[in-house]
């Protein structure tokens, strides 16, 4: 009896040491880093994507994440197609287009893309100098425009609304520059308009309004987003900016968070990584005022185009969304 209880405590010391070795080793295992590519540090994105994974970096026992500023939507789409980034912001309509393979992703269709979860919305805003005698986006014509950076998301979106309006860069003259700039040459007289797609108030947009008299112009023809479904007519509120006494239509997109099927993330590792951000939504919420506002679990697939991973299917399923036959991914 002797022995045989003496074996038996032999073999519990077995068990426990070999328990408390595999322990070890898992929790020596590395930690799967990632990059998130976000936007400019100016705005909302990315001081959103760095709360979002702070929060991961400090709950998920498999991944360490890390937030880098960039370009937006177009760059970041290139970085996931070319495997420089595994997640990465875009807008709705940029994204659609390089899935699709159309407009500058014209033969080069990304079908690689995974859609995760809604962000920030985006507005199309167009504002001209409150003394203008510029009324309408057809009123434009032989005027200066500045539309942003050659191939960026809001130079792609004045493209569409000058081109449904019937212009073009042959009617009117293009001015290619970055948001600041643009800011800077309205209020000096140099341009008699601009268009950005941006957050409502963001600082370039804050900048200008609180030092400039303007008006913004609407897009509310009910055949241009007939055409362009992405889009969604929104309205900024009259007051959102100063001088801006009226409400004005115009469109609206959402932000993606995107990553790509040859990102190699499992249906559980995204399914991990959806729950570890929105279980802890109180630690980045707060990133930005339009993130508290409108980054949710229940709007987490407004405004998707593309198929989503089929784990974050799994997870808004199992948490009580319905995900459009549209949002599913082939197998």
């Amino acid at each position: 009896m002797r022995h045989r209880h003496l074996g038996q405590v032999v073999v519990a010391i077995i068990l426990v040491v070999s328990l408390a070795a595999t322990a070890a080793v898992a929790a020596a295992a590395p930690k799967r880093r990632f990059v998130i590519a976000t936007a400019g540090t100016a705005g909302a994105l990315y001081p959103m994507g760095v709360a979002m994974a702070e929060t991961i970096n400090r709950h998920s026992d498999r991944f360490m994440a890390s937030a880098e500023s960039s370009a937006a939507s177009v760059a970041n789409l290139r970085n996931l197609h070319e495997g420089n980034v595994e997640w990465g912001i875009a807008q709705s309509e940029i994204a659609t287009f390089a899935y699709n393979g159309q407009e500058i992703f014209k033969g080069r269709e990304m079908k690689e893309l995974r859609a995760l979860f809604a962000t920030v919305g985006s507005y199309f805003q167009v504002f001209v100098p409150a003394s203008s005698p510029v009324r309408s986006i057809q009123d434009l014509k032989g005027k200066r425009v500045g539309v942003g950076q050659p191939g960026s998301g809001g130079e792609i979106d004045a493209r569409m609304v000058l081109a449904h309006c019937g212009l073009d860069y042959k009617s009117v003259t293009p001015a290619f520059l970055t948001d600041a700039e643009m800011v800077d040459a309205l209020r000096d007289g140099d341009l008699d308009a601009i268009m950005v797609t941006h957050p409502l108030r963001s600082a370039a947009l804050i900048d200008l309004t609180t030092s400039f008299k303007v008006r913004m112009l609407s897009v509310d023809d009910p055949a241009f987003y007939a055409s362009h479904p992405f889009f969604l007519q929104a309205t900024v509120p009259a007051g959102t900016y100063d001088s801006v006494d009226v409400d004005v239509r115009t469109p609206f997109s959402r932000v993606i968070m995107f990553t790509t099927t040859g990102a190699d993330f499992s249906d559980d590792d995204i399914y991990h990584l959806l729950d570890t951000i929105f279980s802890n939504r109180e630690e980045w919420r707060t990133s930005h005022a339009s993130v508290d506002r409108t980054v949710t679990l229940e709007a987490a697939l407004d405004g998707i185009a593309v198929p989503l991973h089929p784990g974050a299917v799994k997870y808004f399923q199992d948490h009580g969304l319905t995900v459009p036959a549209e949002l599913l991914p082939a197998r």
